[in-house]
């Protein structure tokens, strides 16, 4: 008897048993993956490191420099316990090309690593260690593989000074120090005897060498301050830098967590609902069987039964897909990173059972109801005959709406919890569309400007060529400046040309050391830059610090601190605190009035152009166009640009995926629910549909009606999803641009159009689409059905 009522029961409500069913397989795939890729990721970094063979500390000499000195000041070191070197050869992008054309755009320049000098494990696409290459093949690696466009064995042509090499591309590699979106510093890794042909060159083994030192130390605590003095070193940091410069990794990998835990509570409360009410909505079988004899816990083992099969069902489909699912989530964070879990398969089967344990409590609480049923609610219809209260707060009499507007609005306030768990299912899902918006089209907007320490101007050049001279002294950032300057007045648009310089002095306080990034910039005034607390440093002896680096050193505003840069060491006065994302956080700025030599600047962020008759966008745009033609680059931007080329193209791309990905899924859950919840709402009104047919009600004007509540519904999510948007985002996302230095939050760009109208209206035609759609079944539904309820 217990299948052939099941049988019947499953055959009679396929619709709802589907849905049912596919909500289980959503929640069982979602917990399922994003636990799993969560624990993945959050290992992920140690895994990657301990497999990569990393140390502590990192040291890269300045571009020609052989490392002896460096070297030398290392075997001193008393806090040094070893230290390991690794020579490399510098590559401009406009000297990497296939078929006479440039392979890439790249901002920095690109290392070239002789494989049988890798101090480092580096791993190929299939995380296994790379430990031979062929003669006249390449792997790439870090940011430059989403922009190669290249298959496995095609040529392209490397040239260093006079020295050019044809290499078959090998593959993809994964390097953990530098293969991070934020380190922006990609490898080629190439065979021994290719290597030595380029050393063969005797300018480039003089000037586009350097050399990186891999360092551990007896205290790890304090060597970050015994490194500081190292000479003749561009970068100079901890592990914690490296560890940190994969946040962007961690932000995909959190907002996809975020996505998973609201999708996943969304799955659940439509559960929780659907259960209660089919059983709330099935009085006449409950009092039917309870007639024929069935005790209680028959009747309510029956309903268990029938949702532990849908929710096993349910579970192992979840269990199946959540696999696929999960490594189609991870393959953004870990395109460059080697990920590793060998608990994977574990993991998801003790999620799947969580969400069946999980279903059955739903249910057993659900059921718990059928107690209070007797036989004699069946012949009553469900009902008792009594009601103490108004069903709705409208009066037809009083409203200005036609009938189809009014009922629809009696209905939705009749009814208040079940439209309202509507309401806030809608509200989620557009809330994290609306924050992944904000997130991405921050990230490439001059809201994020005074994060990276920079003034806003009309245009910005970041050629790589030009950066090069400055680092390796062919040329100062003046010079450039200067002749820049001049093309433009030979072109017709005459401007101003300054530009961002990046120092890298010692700075020391209370016995602690660091190595900051300072900026500098004789052309702006330090006050027109952004501060936390204090006032911009005005005179000589004025700097600025991040808070980061306060705290490491154990000062504050109006302290004093030594500066050492170059050979000459000076006490400054901190005169204000600030954020930033440079260096994930730990900078400095010193005041235009300090006096630091040309000679001593070997890095700027690039060339900033201010027209002189301060021309309009559209002007700007135009003059864009014609500067890439002028100067044979294409690294000319506006400031939106020169922030995403500061803060990586390819982090934008990855979020922008991961927006479409939730906005896809979000639309097949508002069209699952509306589906739901209508099929239900039919069910459960179907005396009251036929009802209004006899009244003369067209099947038109009642499809119109059940599908105008979900209109209204969808619209007031909206409204709430717009008016909780900002703060939500907030709330999600600040934490993690922390992790970049900027601790206390950052101005989002709120793009209108895109949150307040595009994304909306999707949610809202999902919505519609769903419920019309279903609603269409009324047509079956007679007059003559007024006394059927089921």
């Amino acid at each position: 008897m217990y299948l052939r009522i099941l049988k019947k029961d499953l055959k009679r409500k396929k619709t709802m048993n589907i849905i049912l069913l596919l909500f289980v397989i959503l929640a069982t795939m979602f917990a399922a993956s994003s636990v799993n890729n969560i624990i993945t990721v959050m290992g992920g970094l140690d895994y990657f490191f301990e497999k990569a063979n990393i140390t502590e500390h990192f040291i890269i000499t300045s571009l020609g420099n052989d490392g002896k000195e460096t070297e030398e000041f290392l075997a001193n070191n008393s806090n040094v316990k070893e230290y390991r070197r690794e020579e490399l050869s510098f590559l401009k992008d406009t000297d990497l090309t296939k078929d006479g054309k440039k392979l890439v755009e790249i901002d920095n320049s690109i290392l070239i690593l002789d494989i049988e000098n890798a101090q480092l494990n580096y791993f190929n696409k299939d995380n296994e260690i790379i430990k031979d290459v062929p003669e006249g093949q390449v792997y790439f690696t870090g940011s430059i593989v989403p922009k190669l466009n290249i298959g496995i064995g095609d040529e392209v042509q490397a040239k260093v000074e006079d020295t050019e090499l044809t290499l078959k591309y090998a593959g993809i590699g994964k390097d953990a120090f530098l293969g991070s979106e934020m380190m922006n510093n990609p490898r080629m890794i190439i065979s021994h005897a290719d290597y030595e042909k380029i050393m063969a060159d005797e300018k480039a083994a003089k000037n586009d060498t350097a050399v990186i030192f891999y360092i551990n130390g007896y205290d790890s605590k304090t060597l970050e301050s015994d490194l500081s003095d190292a000479p003749n070193t561009i970068f100079n940091k901890p592990l914690s830098l490296i560890r940190t410069s994969y946040f962007m990794n961690s932000l995909v990998a959190a907002l996809l967590l975020i996505v998973s835990v609201c999708l996943i509570l969304v799955s659940f409360v439509v559960l929780r609902f659907t259960i209660s009410f089919t059983i709330n909505e099935e009085f006449r079988e409950i009092g039917v069987m309870k007639a024929l004899g069935l005790k209680n816990s028959s009747v309510r083992g029956l309903y268990l039964v029938k949702y532990l099969g849908i929710s096993v069902i349910g579970a192992v489909v979840g269990f199946i897909l959540s696999i696929p699912f999960g490594n189609a989530l991870l393959k953004s964070v870990s395109e460059n990173m080697v990920l590793g879990n060998d608990n994977m398969i574990l993991i998801n089967v003790l999620c799947s059972i969580s969400v069946v344990l999980i279903i059955m409590l739903f249910c057993h609480r659900c059921t718990h109801k059928i107690k209070k049923l007797s036989p004699i609610d069946a012949v009553r219809s469900g009902q008792t005959g009594e009601r103490f209260k108004k069903k709705g707060v409208m009066h037809l009499g009083k409203s200005k709406l036609g009938a189809t507007g009014f009922l629809a609005f009696n209905d939705i306030f009749s009814s208040p919890k079940q439209f309202g768990i509507m309401t806030v299912i809608f509200s989620v899902c557009l809330l994290l569309i609306i924050s992944l918006a904000n997130t991405a089209n921050t990230l490439s907007s001059e809201k994020l400007l005074p994060l990276l320490c920079t003034t806003n101007s009309d245009a910005y050049i970041t050629d790589i060529d030009m950066l090069s001279n400055v680092q390796t002294g062919k040329e100062t950032y003046k010079e450039i400046s200067e002749d820049i300057e001049k093309k433009l007045t030979d072109n017709g648009m005459s401007g101003k040309v300054h530009s961002e310089a990046l120092l890298f002095p010692t700075i020391e306080a209370n016995g602690k050391k660091a190595s900051p990034i300072f900026n500098y910039c004789r052309d702006t005034k330090a006050s027109d830059y952004t501060y936390s607390e204090g006032y911009a440093p005005k005179y000589a002896n004025e700097v600025a610090l991040t808070i980061q680096v306060a705290d490491k050193l154990g000062v504050g505003i109006g302290d004093k601190v030594k500066i050492t840069l170059g050979d000459k060491t000076d006490t400054y006065i901190i005169s204000a605190l600030f954020q930033s994302m440079m260096q994930m956080g730990e900078a400095g700025r010193f005041s235009e009035a300090t006096d630091i030599p040309d000679e001593l600047i070997k890095q700027v962020m690039g060339f900033q152009i201010d027209f002189d008759d301060s021309p309009e966008q559209s002007v700007i745009e135009e003059r864009i166009e014609k500067m890439k033609d002028i100067f044979n680059t294409k690294h000319v931007e506006d400031t939106d640009g020169y922030v995403m080329t500061c803060i990586g193209e390819g982090i934008k791309d990855t979020i922008n995926g991961v927006k479409l990905m939730v906005l896809l899924i979000t639309a097949v859950i508002v069209i699952m629910i509306s589906v739901l919840m209508e099929r239900s709402f039919i069910s459960k009104e179907k005396s009251e549909i036929a009802l209004m047919k006899a009244m003369g009600f067209k099947t038109g004007s009642v499809i119109a009606q059940h599908t105008l509540r979900f209109a209204i519904v969808a619209v007031i999510a909206s409204v709430i999803a717009i008016a909780l948007g900002t703060p939500f985002t907030k709330l999600c996302i600040d934490p993690v641009f922390g992790i970049t230095g900027a601790i206390n939050g950052v101005d989002y760009n709120i793009k209108p159009i895109e949150v307040c109208v595009i994304y909306p209206i999707v949610v809202i035609a999902a919505t519609v689409l769903g419920a019309a759609l279903t609603a269409l079944y009324m047509k079956k539904i007679k007059a003559s059905d007024t006394a059927d309820i089921g």
